[in-house]
């Protein structure tokens, strides 16, 4: 049982591993726009910082989205195993031996 809460543990969710890569390459490509506007001689106006700041905005959403999806498959996976622990404890035989109690002979 172990080795399945640790396997459920470590599940990762595909659609969030996406999620992060995109995220880290958006991070990572509005690093570099924002080091070429620093170190450029371009224009430097307001509106190419709130490009820059709006891909950073985004790209940290989609990260969270990519955690989000990571967590809510390794709870899946958890509650599976409640669920299927509860029901095999469920199905052990119960014992056939009642005990006779006399609490009830005296009213």
């Amino acid at each position: 049982m172990e080795e399945k809460i640790k396997e459920a543990k470590e599940t990762i969710s595909k659609i969030g591993l996406g999620c992060k890569v995109v995220s880290s390459l958006g991070l990572l490509g509005t690093l570099i726009f924002a080091i070429s506007l620093i170190s450029g001689d371009s224009n430097k106006n307001i509106y190419l910082w709130s490009i820059a700041a709006a891909t950073i905005g985004s790209s940290a959403s989609i990260g969270a989205l990519g955690s989000i999806a990571d967590s809510s498959k390794k709870s899946k996976a958890l509650i599976a195993l409640i669920v299927e622990s509860t029901n095999s404890a469920s199905q052990l035989p119960a014992s056939k031996d009642f005990e006779y109690s006399d609490l009830n002979e005296d009213n």
